[in-house]
């Protein structure tokens, strides 16, 4: 009888203190790689955490954003492997943001994906751009 109390006694003690740590903060389920977003407390005061981060929740709960589920954790271009999701940007083949299919995105790192928007940039005609010797005025 002596071994019961004593055994209850532990799992009580362990119980509690159970209940009073908080959870930490888990990965997204989605992309493995963002802290997931918070979602309000428990009624222990404790932080509740959703299942995705901030961008995969966009992205899953709303249309407008699916493409975002496209993006890679690797630059296709050089190989780069991000430290954060910020660095990774989706870029798209054919110039048009409307086409979000699947085949016209590409992910490039930043430095990336600004060299590929140079290259295929329509180039603008620049009054600096200009001859000195032209004739055409400035008024």
């Amino acid at each position: 009888m002596y071994g019961t109390i004593k055994s209850t006694k532990v799992c009580f003690l362990i119980n509690i203190c159970m209940i009073m740590t908080q959870p930490s903060r888990p990965l997204c389920s989605h992309c493995k790689f963002t802290l997931s977003k918070p979602n309000g407390k428990s009624k222990h005061g404790f932080q509740k955490w959703h299942k995705y981060c901030v961008d995969c929740a966009k992205a899953m709960y709303s249309k407008r954003f699916k493409h975002i589920l496209n993006k890679k954790m690797l630059c296709e271009e050089c190989g780069f492997i991000p430290h954060d999701k910020i660095q990774i940007d989706l870029v798209y083949k054919d110039g048009n943001a409307i086409n979000k299919s699947k085949t016209n995105l590409i992910t490039l790192c930043a430095n990336c994906a600004r060299l590929y928007n140079k290259k295929t940039r329509k180039v603008k005609k620049s009054i600096i751009d200009l001859p000195v010797d032209s004739d055409m005025r400035i008024s």
